[in-house]
């Protein structure tokens, strides 16, 4: 519970940095920092050991989420690509997703679980940021398309295969 208000805290305080290419390498150099941090924890767990999700943990992986959506909204003011923005708001909705699993479950399994999605997930972020940081020329796509919903349509998906 408290993790959750220290979140909440956080939530409500002025963000200082501005979204920007910047920020997206300062994000994944988190994003390594954290996915280090996490797979301790994983192995940790693996050897039978207890291991505790400290409120300093909690904390980065909550600004990780928020740097996210940052991030999102900067791709999408910017005109740069839909899938990328979408991947920044898929981060931010996960870390939000594993952060809670990981305050309500007690369950080293279920545990392990969710720090191995956030251990894949900041591996990926890694990645992501280089391409975050490349200035993008104007697409010239119609800013409304994507920006509400990165999902494709089922029907699309399955027309479209190869195979």
């Amino acid at each position: 519970m408290k993790r959750l208000l220290a979140c909440i805290l956080f939530a409500l305080a002025p963000l200082g940095a501005h979204a920007n290419t910047d920020l997206a390498q300062q994000w994944g150099v988190e994003a390594k920092r954290l996915s280090e941090q996490t797979m301790t924890m994983v192995y940790a767990l693996d050897r039978g050991q207890s291991t505790e999700v400290t409120e300093r943990f909690a904390l980065d992986v909550y600004r990780f989420g928020r740097t996210s959506a940052d991030l999102a909204r900067w791709i999408d003011q910017s005109d740069g690509p839909n899938d990328l923005g979408c991947i920044f708001r898929g981060m931010a909705k996960e870390s939000e997703a594993q952060l809670t699993s990981l305050e309500t479950d007690s369950d080293m399994l279920a545990q392990r679980d969710s720090l191995l999605r956030l251990a894949g997930m900041f591996a990926d972020a890694e990645i992501i940021s280089v391409a975050a940081q490349r200035r993008f020329p104007n697409t010239g796509r119609v800013a409304a398309t994507l920006k509400d919903s990165c999902t494709a349509e089922p029907q699309r998906v399955s027309a479209n295969r190869w195979f």
